[in-house]
């Protein structure tokens, strides 16, 4: 009988211990992670060059055929 509660008071020690670890985790870490977590951080940089790409060959490609329709007209 010795023996199981030696073994029972060791467990319940060891339980303790990682209660105290799981609570300073939460308390601790966690609303770091969370702060973290919730920021929505998007890069779109991309997306901006991607744009003015696309805008500055269409503007010259108008530019390009208004010139050549004014060229064509004129002949």
């Amino acid at each position: 009988m010795d023996n199981k509660e030696y073994q029972n008071c060791m467990q319940d020690k060891r339980l303790d211990g990682l209660e105290q670890s799981v609570n300073e985790i939460k308390n601790n870490h966690l609303p770091h992670l969370l702060q973290k977590l919730t920021k929505t951080s998007t890069d779109v940089d991309w997306l901006k060059r991607f744009f003015w790409i696309v805008a500055t060959a269409s503007i010259g490609g108008l530019i390009t055929a208004l010139l050549n329709l004014l060229i064509s007209i004129n002949k």
